[in-house]
């Protein structure tokens, strides 16, 4: 159930979605999304805030970090605001070269976050089908080991988006250990 302050949010049809590729001056509403995530996927690896209520490595961080220097080198990172009618509603995070660390992987989706208000709707599906769309080759994406929403949210989008078969394993990564899909998407 929606409160009445989110009893305007729009409903998506395909002309209100965008995915739009960021640059350092349209970085806000990436960088004002990030704490969201952070605060999301500590539910799968257990970080917990600092002393000062920030989840950081950095005991001594006293704001929320950002999401990094994505806009610093776009021929390998790949920074998209996902927006449902105008309203920043997630991002996702694409990187290739040698930012995508696994043998024979051209592209990860390194960072994939949608706002709970527009949970539900095509948003997410939408968006992580736009974000392949966009970079041809071979694809991993990542998830935790305990994490089944989104495991479910992989195993149904993913085929869309695929030349032939995405292959699920769990392994470790060199992000620990993961559930990782492979595809390739090139001659879709």
């Amino acid at each position: 159930m929606r409160s009445a302050a989110h009893a305007d949010l729009p409903h998506m049809s395909a002309d209100d979605f965008e995915l739009l590729l960021t640059t350092a001056e349209t970085a806000g509403p990436i960088r004002n999304l990030w704490p969201l995530y952070l605060h999301d996927i500590s539910a799968y690896d257990g970080r917990a805030p600092n002393r000062h209520g920030v989840i950081d490595d950095d005991e001594d961080a006293r704001t929320w970090g950002d999401p990094g220097d994505w806009w610093s080198k776009p021929q390998h990172l790949f920074p998209y605001l996902i927006r449902v009618g105008g309203i920043p509603a997630g991002f996702n995070l694409i990187a290739g070269g040698p930012y995508a660390l696994t043998v024979g992987v051209d592209f990860v989706m390194h960072e994939f976050f949608v706002v709970h208000a527009f949970r539900g709707s095509d948003t997410a599906m939408h968006a992580a089908q736009r974000g392949i769309e966009k970079h041809r080759g071979a694809w991993e994406v990542v998830t935790y080991t305990n994490a089944p929403r989104p495991i479910a949210f992989w195993r149904k989008t993913l085929p869309t988006c695929a030349a032939g078969d995405v292959v699920e394993t769990e392994e470790d990564h060199p992000w620990g250990r993961k559930v990782v899909f492979r595809f390739d998407n090139r001659a879709k």
